[in-house]
């Protein structure tokens, strides 16, 4: 547009790659070559003069004027490294403050300082993609995973429906990771041949045979807010800093189980469609196991997509939420909050792009705030 082009930013170790997918099926948690955005790309691109990064420095406490809410300065402890528990606590203080340490620090941090907390939402609707993982092998043809993307399509079928006034809404993508994520393969596959006896071309001949063929689905459930998940901190729960850790309280409520129960339903028929051996088991003694409410004795093992929101939500007013439209804190008018934090509800994608946009709003904010003249 008006003749600005956007060059993508590179690995930073070679501006030559990372600028696109190369479909290494591994993104995740971390892209090997940085096509995937994390804050080094931003770093890289940044002006230095405009930027000043602490290393080994753990924000302890936000501090506040109580006479007008406005915060003063931000505390921080300096360590000497991984695992020391000595360090040296300052502060740093400017005119504008922005926290964006994710959904739970935020939240942590907010709680820990004894900031006002005029909604009671600080820390509350703490949610996430809950994931529930169906996985076998297919009995006609080889599939290939661990192959290009990390994801080829997805089933966006039950995004929306009638049938969300009984359980959440779904996605369903086809990944292309086997059956690493619910059975730690490959690796689990050469344990399994090797307690069986193989080696040599045996071995290599049931490796080439088995993992070619490793199916797997999982869904990501809509979660709806609920003031019973949330982040909370306790006295008695600190890190060996002397800083709060965050203490999580969360549960999966009827309707999620109701979704997981009917996403179980419809793997089964892929299953059965595509002749598929089902090797999916949910092991009850799994932490993450959970019996449903109106089935006992059966149940499902969930998991989480990493996609945590809420906590700090977005809102019309003080009494509902936490910040307002331009992501500042209606308690305190001079300290912005940035993150997923702010979003008010989770459907179901991604909320990458959700984060991005509110993100870019909050610098816009910041930019237009610094721009007024001091009064």
């Amino acid at each position: 547009k008006n003749g600005i082009t956007y060059n993508p930013v590179g690995a930073v170790w070679d501006d030559n790659i990372g600028k696109r997918c190369e479909g290494n099926a591994s993104c995740v948690p971390i892209c090997p070559v940085m096509a995937k955005y994390n804050a080094l790309k931003t770093i890289k691109s940044a002006n230095p003069k405009n930027l000043t990064i602490l290393t080994q420095a753990a924000v302890s406490k936000v501090e506040f004027d109580s006479t007008n809410g406005k915060v003063t300065a931000i505390r921080y402890k300096h360590y000497k490294g991984p695992g020391s528990n000595q360090f040296e606590e300052k502060t740093v203080s400017g005119r504008l403050y922005v926290l964006a340490a994710s959904a739970v620090e935020n939240a942590k941090l907010l709680l820990a300082s004894g900031v006002p907390n005029t909604s009671k939402m600080i820390g509350a609707n703490l949610m996430d993609h809950l994931v529930m993982r169906t996985w076998g092998l297919t009995q006609d043809e080889k599939i290939y995973p661990y192959r290009g993307p990390g994801s080829t399509t997805n089933i966006p079928s039950f995004r929306d429906g009638t049938f969300r006034k009984d359980f959440s809404a779904w996605i369903s993508p086809l990944d292309n990771w086997g059956w690493a994520w619910p059975a730690f393969s490959p690796g689990s596959d050469i344990s399994n041949g090797l307690a069986a006896g193989m080696y040599g071309k045996e071995l290599k001949d049931y490796l080439a045979n088995r993992v070619p063929r490793q199916f797997f689905l999982h869904f990501e459930l809509e979660q709806l807010p609920s003031t019973n998940n949330r982040v909370t901190i306790d006295p008695k729960y600190r890190d060996n800093l002397g800083n709060f850790r965050p203490v999580i309280n969360y549960q999966v409520d009827t309707y999620n189980q109701h979704a997981a129960y009917n996403a179980k339903s419809v793997s089964d028929q892929i299953f059965k469609h595509l002749n598929i051996k089902d090797f999916t088991n949910y092991d009850p003694t799994d932490p993450d196991y959970v019996e449903y409410d109106f089935d006992k004795g059966n149940g499902f093992v969930f998991g989480g997509a990493g996609h945590t929101v809420g906590t700090h939500c977005m809102g019309s007013s003080a009494k509902n939420s936490v910040v307002d439209k331009d992501q500042r804190c209606w308690d305190h008018q001079n300290m912005f909050l940035a993150g997923a934090g702010n979003m008010a509800t989770l459907g179901t994608s991604n909320p990458t792009l959700t984060v991005a946009a509110l993100s870019f709003a909050v610098a816009d904010n910041i930019l237009k705030e610094l721009s007024k003249k001091i009064q």
